[in-house]
């Protein structure tokens, strides 16, 4: 059993609004469809190309680098309860999104057998009915249907029983990314069946939710670039249809989720290393979401050309609490911010003050990002302190993360000297140890100085600390006595005593379930680190 003090530290930070619908929410019965006798009319709406990622073919679908093929029998898209393997809710819900109808390549007969094996079993649904998947699967149909211009009578019934299922089981208990997936796809379906009150609630959810997650800097606020890149995707979704209806009558709904879509990707852009990747910072994987460049092309077909990106010229996104320097050979994200929201850190890790480095167009420091969401201890280590590029204290976690996706107390982070060439931040996630630690990124055009302080460390002699810096599986570390050669860069390290200096393998996330070896050089040390790079020409 937890102990009530973490699960205190926990709660204490939940809205009213969650508390009040967590216990509603625990207090309904299972979801359950109510087919009405005869659904209104359904209009197709302009939707994007099918740019879906091939999740179903040849009878197998592969979601997570886990496959599933059945065969002769029907479908189960109960897929990890009823003794079948357990792959995990994650995948469960890959499942019941339904993306695979909007892969490319598929067919409008194959894409209505597989929604007509999913109709005859909704009645035995248990995953595929919570909201977060309702929510998917509805975008999903909707622009199969629209698309491939199918109407059926029975698809419809389904899709409008689907619809009125969310409107009632809206996820304020959880807020964040999957509330405002709700409203995502309560406008689509209010589009779809010209429905008036589905429509007024939609717009006002997605309205007040984009104000309160889309921070001033453009970021969303749980801090995820890779849930920032597939906000945008369902953002861009829903403005395409908007602004090819005439009967939702709402231009400035358009205009303001326009303004908003325009925000996301100058953040996205910022935060995009010149060879495409994103850093996987907090719960972030790759392969997952569109890239940075599908979004941008998608962008300019919604949007036309009036979101006018300067990335060269921005570095600081203030309130996601990121830096991002760039010089000609090389590119450092710094993460000097909260790990997430208060009321909703579930997708935050304990990376305070940790940083990812590319150099001449390549990764170099990565974050080793998530290969699972399946509570255990694989979950817990990629969430830890000890995953990141960042000084950890007796194996102490400077957030506390558990149980998947819950975070206690969270270290706060006080910016000391923000310039175009220095950066010094502090974090007080070791209070309870006694130490406040402090780092500082020094930029230069062939060098980059890192100095880490553990202020405080003289009252607690015993006490060390351990830097880390997770190497992308390509690079290799040569020791020697007297310098540290990594990649393109030559390293040195000095401590109040003499630092201890080793090399450990770790498994570097390629995607979910699919783990690549790599290299992390671990430092321990006391008092003080001063760390420099060199770049070797």
């Amino acid at each position: 059993m937890r102990k009530p003090g973490l699960i205190w530290r926990t709660v204490r930070y939940l809205t009213v609004r969650q508390l009040v619908f967590q216990v509603l929410t625990r207090l309904r019965s299972r979801p359950r469809l109510r087919l009405p006798r005869t659904a209104p009319a359904a209009y197709f709406l302009k939707v994007p190309d099918a740019e879906k990622p091939i999740s179903w073919q040849t009878g197998t679908f592969l979601f997570l680098n886990q496959s599933y093929s059945p065969g002769s029998q029907p479908i189960n898209w109960n897929y990890r309860h009823a003794g079948a393997m357990d792959y995990g809710k994650l995948w469960t819900y890959n499942l019941n999104y339904f993306d695979f109808l909007n892969q490319p390549g598929m067919s409008p007969v194959s894409g209505v057998r597989l929604i007509h094996d999913f109709i005859r079993q909704s009645d035995a649904l248990q995953d595929g009915l919570e909201a977060y998947p309702t929510s998917l699967r509805i975008i999903n149909w909707v622009e199969f249907l629209s698309r491939n211009r199918i109407q059926q009578a029975m698809i419809d019934r389904h899709l409008f029983a689907q619809v009125t299922l969310l409107r009632h089981r809206l996820e304020y208990a959880i807020g964040g990314n999957h509330l405002l997936e709700n409203g995502y796809a309560l406008l689509l379906g209010a589009l779809y069946f010209r429905h008036q009150r589905w429509f007024r609630l939609g717009a006002r959810l997605v309205r007040s939710e984009m104000n309160r997650q889309i921070l001033t800097d453009g970021g969303h606020d749980e801090r995820s670039p890779m849930y920032h890149q597939l906000l945008l995707d369902r953002l861009l979704t829903v403005l395409l249809a908007l602004q090819h209806d005439t009967w939702h009558k709402d231009a400035m709904l358009v205009h303001d989720l326009s303004d908003k879509a325009c925000q996301m990707l100058r953040w996205l852009t910022v935060v995009t290393f010149r060879n495409g990747d994103i850093p996987l910072v907090n719960d972030s994987v790759l392969g997952v979401a569109p890239t940075t460049a599908q979004l941008l092309a998608k962008a300019e077909r919604v949007l036309g050309n009036r979101f006018g990106l300067t990335r060269a010229m921005v570095t600081r996104l203030q309130d996601s609490g990121y830096r991002m320097f760039r010089t000609d050979r090389y590119e450092l994200f710094a993460d000097v911010g909260p790990v997430g929201p208060d009321h909703q850190p579930g997708h935050a890790h304990a990376d305070t003050l940790s940083f990812v480095l590319h150099v001449d167009n390549l990764p170099l420091v990565v974050d080793k990002g998530v290969s699972t969401y399946q509570i255990g201890p694989r979950r817990d280590r990629e969430r830890s302190t000890a995953a990141h590029n960042t000084v950890c204290i007796d194996s102490v976690n400077s957030s506390e993360v558990w149980s998947g996706f819950r975070v206690g107390l969270r270290a706060r982070v006080i910016v000391l000297t923000d310039t175009p060439t220095k950066l010094t931040a502090r974090h007080d996630g070791y209070r309870r140890l006694g130490v406040i630690h402090e780092r500082t990124w020094a930029v230069e055009p062939n060098r980059l100085l890192l100095t880490d302080r553990l202020i405080g460390i003289w009252n607690h002699k015993n006490r060390v600390g351990t830097a880390r810096f997770y190497l992308h599986p390509d690079v290799r570390v040569q020791l020697s006595d007297d310098r540290i050669l990594v990649g393109p860069l030559q390293l040195s390290v000095s401590s109040e005593t003499q630092p201890v200096v080793s090399v450990i393998n770790y498994g570097f996330a390629e995607g979910f379930n699919r783990l690549r070896t790599g290299q992390c050089l671990e430092v321990l040390f006391t008092d003080y680190l001063d760390t420099t790079m060199w770049l070797i020409e």
